[in-house]
């Protein structure tokens, strides 16, 4: 019974919404068709440039083979043959399925006739092509295009060819007007500046005069003072917190009540900590003062800190 309740209201809905669509389908077919008209009428009057957007508009409202092909005839009109013929291509196909015999022998003589004028690029990538984007004029290319000869409008192309942690590869190239050939090959893309890392961010400390390093090892001191103080005031914390606890037990470590219990463990753990930060401090203030005083020795090789997880790595040979 559910699921005819559910039949039910469906199709009542569905009924319901014929009314809304058919409005917008209305409504998209008279915008398409005054597009069409004002298409036409710039068409006519030589305007063709100025036509186009109205003719692909009005193919986006509400398609029609009658204005694929008056689009098609203003591509070729402004000189943008391999649109044109792409254009002319599909009329073909769209004129032989509506049964339009006449459109389709228009569309085919068209086509036919600008074949030998198309102008082809040709995109090659040195190497393999794995994991690298490339795209012509911003739109993407299908691996099956990589080599191959596209028919391409007369003018200025861009190819770009990009890969994670590579350096963009981009070049611009002209196309003739008439019959025109090029290539353009992608090289094998180079290393991105800084690409490889261990984990978290890097500097990288060089250059003759050693100023990048120093700063990094006043940095990483400064670090290492802040562990070390952090370390001092735990370990006067864990002495007094000890002290406590020894007070609240009648013959420490015996006869302590829970509060001398809870103040003993207190008193360990801000004693870890203080350990701790003795030993991160000590170590980076060593680190630091090994990066300022090296900076720009003549065995520098190279100096890199880099913050991971819950780490600080210092790295190098000086």
């Amino acid at each position: 019974m559910r699921w005819l309740a559910f039949a039910f209201v469906s199709s009542v809905t569905g009924v319901l919404a014929l009314p809304a669509l058919a409005q917008s389908g209305g409504s998209n077919k008279a915008a398409a068709e005054a597009l069409f008209t004002e298409g036409r009428q710039l068409a006519s009057s030589g305007k063709c440039a100025e036509a186009i957007p109205k003719f692909q508009a009005s193919q986006k409202l509400d398609p029609g083979v009658g204005t694929l092909l008056n689009l098609a005839e203003c591509y070729e009109q402004v000189g943008k043959t391999a649109s044109a013929w792409a254009e002319y291509r599909e009329v073909i196909s769209l004129a032989r399925v509506a049964g339009s015999k006449e459109r389709e022998d228009l569309a085919t003589q068209r086509s036919k006739a600008l074949e030998p004028k198309l102008s082809r690029l040709a995109v090659k990538v040195a190497g393999d092509a794995q994991g690298i984007s490339i795209t012509r004029d911003g739109e993407a290319l299908e691996a099956a295009e990589i080599g191959v000869a596209i028919p391409v409008d007369p003018g200025s192309h861009v190819i770009e060819a990009s890969a994670p942690g590579k350096q963009k590869f981009s070049q611009s190239v002209e196309i003739g007007a008439e019959a025109d050939s090029k290539v353009v090959e992608i090289p094998a893309l180079a290393d991105a500046a800084g690409g490889a890392g261990d984990g978290g961010g890097a500097a990288e400390a060089g250059g003759s005069d050693g100023s990048g390093q120093r700063t990094i090892g006043l940095v990483v001191a400064g670090v290492g003072v802040v562990g070390v103080a952090v370390g001092t005031i735990f370990g006067l914390s864990a002495s007094s917190k000890w002290k406590d606890a020894k007070d609240a037990c009648s013959d420490y470590p015996y006869g302590c009540g829970n509060d001398g219990v809870s103040m003993a463990d207190d008193a360990k753990s801000a004693a870890t900590i203080s350990t701790i930060g003795f030993i991160a401090g000590g170590a980076l203030l060593a680190g630091g003062a090994a990066l300022f005083f090296t900076a720009g020795s003549s065995n520098e090789k190279s100096v890199a800190v880099g913050v991971g997880p819950g780490t600080l790595r210092i790295k190098g040979r000086f």
